[in-house]
């Protein structure tokens, strides 16, 4: 058990230089919007979530909705940019490309798939039955 204790700062400070290697390796512009997109798909409201007009329910339902979609287009614009890059990149730069188009495709589609009911649900809302007509 002590044993244990001795090498885990050792591997908690190995671990923490491959994280960042792998950090600086995708760029501070990627990571940030990994994050953000990672958040919008945390605090995405369910279907029927009613509008809240204060606090952070304001956040998630008026001002997070706006920007969903535009995290969709810059992981879908990364996308396509590496893969342009890629026709001049040697064979290790064709493979963190290949994978980093994996990761914003794999990203976008959760970010769409968790996101599409509230924005289907907004339609429904907007029926003349809804508002009464």
């Amino acid at each position: 058990m002590a044993s244990q204790a001795s090498n885990n700062p050792g591997q908690l400070a190995a671990a923490g230089q491959v994280i960042g290697r792998a950090i600086v390796g995708l760029g501070a512009l990627r990571v940030l919007l990994y994050g953000l997109s990672v958040f919008a798909i945390v605090a995405a409201p369910g279907a029927e979530t009613p509008v809240v007009y204060e606090g952070f329910g304001f956040f998630r339902t008026i001002i997070l909705p706006t920007l969903a979609p535009l995290f969709l287009v810059g992981l879908v614009f990364d996308s396509l940019m590496s893969k342009v890059v890629m026709g001049d990149a040697d064979e290790p730069g064709r493979r963190r490309l290949r994978l980093i188009i994996r990761a914003n495709l794999g990203l976008g589609l959760v970010l769409l798939l968790v996101w599409l009911p509230f924005f289907m649900s907004i339609g429904d809302r907007a029926s003349p039955a809804f508002l009464g007509g």
